[in-house]
């Protein structure tokens, strides 16, 4: 604690840890942005008013590596919020409270996921359901992979990009391995 008090920036699996023992949100422990605590909404105006129908989802500026792995947190001048039509949200199984945008790094997914591309990802998943692309903290890094779960319990940290090696993570240090949140949608450049 001492170290962090003094500037240095703690890991993404110890912001998680300490977000949650404070009950406050990852984005303003980590960045000093959006709603101090969970739940609390941002007010903000879009031409008189979030439009009927539409959510804000709020940016986290941590950027998931699609690739070794990194903690990589960014100031840019992009809008910390977007709207999004809560009916699509709903349709790609995201809850709006769960929504939050992200921005890849890397290009360990590429062609699924590309360096820069935004994100959706449901923060309300913090646990392994099935084959999915997940950000997750592991090593101390946060980390974009497509998880892969085998009967004897082992647990695949995979790349959509051949080039890179499956990762595997044996069931006695998958404790270490915190899931942040399940990627619902990615779009960017083309």
């Amino acid at each position: 604690m001492r170290k962090y008090l003094l500037g240095s920036m703690p890991g993404l699996d110890n912001l998680l840890i300490i977000a949650e023992a404070a009950n406050v949100t990852l984005d303003w422990l980590a960045a000093g942005k959006g709603p101090m605590r969970p739940g609390a909404t941002l007010s903000f105006m879009v031409s008189g008013g979030t439009p009927e129908g539409f959510v804000s989802v709020p940016k986290i500026d941590i950027r998931p590596s699609a690739g070794a792995g990194s903690l990589d947190l960014y100031e840019e001048s992009e809008p910390d919020i977007f709207a999004f039509r809560e009916e699509w949200l709903r349709r790609i199984g995201v809850t709006p409270k769960s929504a939050r945008l992200m921005v890849a790094k890397g290009d360990s997914m590429r062609e699924t996921i590309n360096d820069g591309d935004l994100m959706i990802v449901d923060v309300s998943i913090r646990e392994f359901i099935d084959e999915a692309i997940y950000v997750l903290v592991y090593g101390g890094l946060v980390r974009l992979k497509r998880l892969q779960m085998l009967r004897s319990g082992l647990l695949l940290l995979k790349s959509d990009n051949p080039l890179y090696q499956t990762e595997e993570v044996p069931l006695a240090e998958q404790p270490e391995l915190i899931i942040g949140g399940r990627v619902r949608w990615a779009g960017g450049a083309i």
